[in-house]
């Protein structure tokens, strides 16, 4: 008889242990507490750095010529003094009265498609790979104010385990376009700053990128440019040095300097393996210019993209600084009227969670979101 009960105690503690390490790490609920992004008034916003307007993509090039303006290239600080210099570090081939007349008077919002303001301009269109096998879509961003480029935390809550749709958090803010974010709330470590809100100050050394081991973190400065660092060598205080907006703790940067920064066999260590991988990616054209992709992944009609491709396709898109976020099924887009009234479905600009055989649009809920917005009283 005790041959038999002992294996069978044995069994039920491994699996009890078992459950509990399962649910520990993915489900329960772990340092949670309200926390109120949106209405930081003492963050200090800088002057957005300038820029040339050139009709051509020459300067875009990070070519031996003009590399030294690129390590040279100084930001304006968070007092809205701008030093900056070289101005040939981002690439823009409209007139300053082109860009203007962007904007509208009246708001216009077609669906799935654009909107438009006196303060916020969207333009998204749709596109095929190369190859042909994967779609996937752009939305072109001019804001006026770094301030219409927020995030905002599931359920406004900041802990392990927190999560919701990103239509939800994205109408429930009044948000115009929002995309996922980080998944923090997966991880526990990796800096988070939100809308000027330390909420992180511990490393995340833990993120395998395929052959290489990358913590890179992206840095939204004050004065609306980019910045990534690796945890590995970089402090908390360092980052709080420069007046950052967000700081995101995924990864890794797909396009550093002009120039695509992963590999072709590069991957993020949970993902499939191959390109059959939904994606969503932030990137700079230049100081509050920016643009979202997101595509649709793991099925046949859209295959997926590796980080390699994304990272060539924001190349081409003039970015200066590219950077993954979550994908896989968390890859969400999707547009409002900013008035959060919009359709549960209406607006999702892509199809998140489709897998081959199942038709059905699943959004996965996620930890927080990136979105477009308007100032909220």
């Amino acid at each position: 008889m005790k041959k038999i009960v002992l294996p069978i105690i044995f069994t039920i503690v491994g699996v009890c242990f078992t459950t509990y390490s399962f649910l520990d790490t993915f489900i329960i609920v772990k340092n949670a507490k309200s926390v109120d992004i949106d209405h930081n008034s003492s963050f200090s916003f800088g002057v957005p750095s300038s820029y040339k307007p050139s009709t051509s993509s020459s300067n875009n090039n990070n070519s031996s010529s003009n590399s030294a303006s690129y390590s040279s290239y100084s930001f304006s600080s968070s007092n809205g003094q701008s030093s900056s210099q070289g101005n040939d570090k981002y690439y823009e081939n409209l007139t300053e009265e082109q860009i203007a007349a962007l904007f509208t008077p009246e708001k216009d919002f077609r669906e799935r498609e654009h909107y438009s303001d006196s303060d916020i301009y969207i333009d998204i269109t749709t596109h095929r790979d190369n190859a042909n096998t994967t779609t996937y879509y752009v939305a072109d961003i001019r804001i006026k104010s770094l301030g219409n480029l927020k995030t905002a935390l599931a359920k406004d809550t900041y802990g392990m385990h927190i999560k919701e749709r990103t239509s939800d958090i994205c109408k429930r803010k009044k948000g115009i376009l929002a995309i996922n974010g980080d998944t923090y709330g997966e991880q526990e470590g990796g800096f988070v700053i939100r809308n000027g809100v330390p909420l992180r100050d511990t490393k995340n050394l833990n993120r395998m990128r395929g052959t290489a081991s990358k913590a890179e973190d992206l840095i939204i400065r004050g004065d609306g440019t980019f910045a990534v660092i690796d945890e590995k060598d970089t402090s908390f205080e360092e980052v709080t040095a420069q007046n950052p907006w967000q700081v995101f703790s995924f990864g890794p940067a797909l396009v550093k300097d002009h120039e695509v920064s992963v590999s072709e066999n590069e991957e993020v260590g949970v993902a499939l393996s191959g390109n059959r991988n939904q994606r969503c990616a932030i990137g700079i054209i230049s100081p509050c210019h920016y643009c979202f992709i997101v595509s649709d992944g793991r099925n046949n009609e859209s295959r997926g993209l590796s980080l390699f491709t994304l990272g060539g396709i924001m190349k081409d898109l003039h970015c200066e600084t590219a950077y993954n976020l979550d994908g896989g099924g968390s890859a969400t887009m999707y547009l409002d009227d900013g008035t959060g009234n919009a359709n549960r479905l209406g607006h999702l600009v892509n199809t998140p969670g489709q897998l081959e055989g199942d038709p059905t649009v699943k959004q996965r809920e996620v930890s927080d979101i990136v979105y477009i917005g308007k100032n909220q009283d």
